[in-house]
């Protein structure tokens, strides 16, 4: 599938509303905090704006900048480790005194057992993974919780460097001089520090493997929910001991670089970094519950802790001064963290629905005698097909042969065959919400299903895929790309698809949410033979009827919430311009087709009344019915309405048929005529009318013909695949 360049006409002027409409100042809000990374946004800008206050008011300079990044380094190294653990759903205590443990390690190895730093290195790190192992294996395999298991390794861990120290304690400060410490401690990677360099790198991959991996979304989904993630064969055990692999290695990491930049080490090396490291995470944004987080924002969160500890170090404060402020930033932001994580989603919901104003004209009356409008009972005695076997037919299709072709609510495509259409079967399974019918130019039905996209069904009743995607807009904060609204269609002479889309932003089985929201969600969009897509025209509300005219110059779209029709031209001197053809119509139209007199029929999903033109004019009192009241008690336009309109041109309403009992078709969406009936359908109805028409609405034309083709000259069944 070809994704073209968005481009078209905007449709925005048919509200008849200023430049100012076209925000939506509470939905933007709502988007904003429903993007994955907002969930750190609000905790990591604070704690840059903590960082600017700290930086300005304390004596800390450029000068300090070297500084910061060394301890950044080692403590980053921690953080990240501690990232990943948090991100899985568990927490690390340990990590300090597996950097003083792995510290004295190296340390020992070189001074005291003379082993060459070819061995050391690698060995140091392999020895941190291996503390890291232990608290895996007690937490994922003896399922131990989290917390008191690396409590009791912290002490554990750093009882061992104690012993470690007072062991070879002579040997440790006797120093020895060795290229690798140097380079380690003190030299250069392409003129960058190397621990500089080796904590860049680590970042780089980690953040690749978290974000980018297989092995991350493992992560993530673990940290989520367990359970869910173990039903979904996830290995969850050896996610979880993996993470612990993973910080216990990089502790070691940092615990080889600290010995290597100071020169020395000894028991009290590593003690608090485990604060530390937190600390940096939760000002990151990481969230203590798991599941979320970015490496990313962990490194922001340690350079933010280290401005703060040089802020102590240049103002003279003790030690346990920069304990106590880092205590006093993790518990406020511990709690920022929770309330923000328990409210975002809410208020994300709650600001979800932004209702529009909407001005329509003089309500018509559609009671009053003697006009074309008036009620009447047309179409109350049309036979029926289906009854009980269908549930929600919106649109349907009848090929040369007499079968009929419908959708239905369950997904499915009905095939009724026969002269009465009484044997019905199920001809094809779609998966979604099977809506819009036609049939292109080689005969071949397509389906605008709702929530999956446009297919096209072949003889066998096998769908195939034909579009599902457009390009997403550049300032859209929401994925538009997705073709999930879907609700009708129609072929151009050049066999491509013009498609009503009626929601960019919901699902086709949330238009109720967009009836009441009324807003230019909409889009029409151009479906190329090859499968390549473009939106021809933006900013619609609810478009949910498509046509394509008799001269295949045009394609007429029906604009439900706007009650009117208009005509897009795709062909010949006037392309790409809109114009009028219906307005201020007395209901809420729904699908369009041909007629074979070469006028058109169109059906209205529901009437307009008194009190829904006064709602549409008070979007402040719609937000608030949708968030106070059930869905299914929203006031909205009178659904159960059974009217059907021929119209020609010009947009001159020739006919209207009604069934004032709304005893048989209580709702009808589309009409398709065929040799000399009209086919009814609707999409809360359990059948299809069929109503033979009076001879003067018969004519020469197949209005299921391609306009300017020989149309579906065959059954379907004859097609070639």
């Amino acid at each position: 599938m070809k994704i073209k360049s968005r481009s078209g006409v905007d449709a925005f002027a048919l509200t008849g509303q200023g430049r100012a409409a076209r925000f939506a100042p509470l939905r933007t809000l709502s988007d904003l905090f429903g993007k994955r990374w907002m969930e750190g946004a609000v905790p990591l800008t604070l704690a840059v704006v903590l960082s600017i206050i700290v930086w300005g008011t304390t004596p800390v300079g450029g000068v300090d900048v070297p500084l910061i990044l060394d301890e950044a380094t080692e403590k980053g190294l921690l953080a990240i480790g501690l990232t990943v653990v948090l991100v899985g759903g568990g927490i690390d205590l340990s990590v300090g005194s597996i950097v003083g443990l792995a510290s004295l390690g190296a340390m020992v190895a070189s001074r005291a057992w003379n082993w060459p730093m070819a061995l050391v290195v690698p060995a140091t790190i392999v020895a941190g993974a291996a503390l890291g192992a232990v608290n895996g294996f007690l937490i994922a395999r003896l399922k131990m919780r989290p917390f008191i298991t690396t409590l009791v390794t912290l002490v554990a861990f750093g009882g061992a460097a104690a012993a470690l120290q007072s062991s070879y304690s002579f040997e440790l400060g006797m120093p020895k001089d060795d290229l690798v410490w140097d380079f380690l401690g003190e030299g250069t990677v392409a003129g960058i520090p190397t621990g500089w360099f080796i904590f860049l790198v680590v970042l780089v991959v980690v953040h690749v493997g978290l974000t980018r991996s297989r092995w991350g979304w493992w992560v993530m989904a673990v940290g989520s929910d367990r359970r869910s993630a173990r039903r979904n064969g996830i290995p969850v055990d050896r996610v979880t001991f993996c993470v612990y692999l993973l910080s216990g290695a990089l502790a070691g990491t940092a615990g080889l670089l600290t010995a290597a930049r100071l020169g020395r080490t000894d028991a009290d090396v590593g003690q608090g970094w485990e604060l530390v490291a937190l600390t940096a995470v939760v000002l990151g944004g990481v969230s203590l519950k798991g599941g979320r987080g970015s490496v990313l924002r962990a490194t922001v969160g340690i350079l933010v802790v280290g401005v703060i500890l040089q802020a102590t170090v240049a103002l003279g404060l003790e030690g346990s001064y920069y304990t106590a402020i880092l205590a006093a930033v993790l518990l406020l932001f511990a709690i920022l963290d929770l309330k923000w994580g328990k409210y975002r989603e809410r208020t994300a919901e709650k600001l979800k629905i932004d209702p529009g104003r909407i001005t329509l004209g003089p309500l018509v009356d559609v009671t009053e005698p003697g006009t074309v409008w008036t009620i009447n009972n047309r179409l109350t005695d049309a036979p029926t097909i289906g009854l009980g076997k269908i549930e929600g037919a919106e649109d349907c299709a009848v090929d040369p042969a007499g079968n009929l072709y419908c959708g239905d609510r369950r997904g499915w495509i009905w095939r009724f065959s026969g002269p009465d259409h009484a044997e019905g079967e199920i001809f094809a399974r779609t998966g979604g919400l099977p809506l819009g019918h036609a049939w292109d130019r080689e005969g071949r039905l397509v389906v605008a299903v709702g929530g999956m996209g446009v297919y096209r069904i072949h003889p066998d009743g096998e769908p195939e895929l034909v579009a599902n995607k457009v390009r997403r807009s550049r300032l859209s904060l929401l994925d538009d790309s997705g073709l999930r609204a879907v609700d009708d269609l129609d072929v151009a002479p050049d066999g491509s698809l013009y498609v009503s889309d009626f929601s960019a932003r919901y699902n086709a089985a949330e238009y109720m949410v967009e009836l009441v929201e009324s807003r230019p969600n909409g889009r029409v969009v151009r479906v190329d033979p090859d499968g390549g897509t473009e939106v021809v025209a933006s900013n619609l509300v609810f478009p949910n009827g498509m046509c394509t005219a008799h001269d295949g110059q045009s394609v007429l779209i029906a604009s439900t919430t706007l009650c009117r029709v208009d005509r897009l031209w795709i062909a010949g001197p006037k392309q790409g311009q809109l114009e009028p053809v219906l307005e201020n119509l007395p209901g809420h139209p729904d699908n369009i087709n041909r007629a074979s007199d070469g006028n058109y029929w169109m059906a209205f999903v529901s009437m307009r009344t008194p009190m829904s033109d006064l709602l549409v004019k008070y979007p402040a009192f719609r937000r608030r019915m949708t968030q106070e009241v059930p869905l299914d008690s929203w006031v909205v336009p009178q659904l159960n309405v059974s009217c059907v309109l021929k119209f020609d041109e010009r947009g001159q309403v020739l006919k209207v048929l009604w069934d004032s009992t709304l005893a048989n078709y209580p709702m009808v969406t589309s009409i398709n005529e065929r040799d000399g009936r009209l086919y009814l359908c609707g999409v809360n109805n359990n059948r299809v009318g069929r109503l033979t028409l009076d001879p003067e609405d018969v004519g020469p034309i197949d209005p299921a013909a391609v306009p300017g083709t020989a149309g579906a000259g065959r059954p379907l069944a004859e097609v070639e695949r």
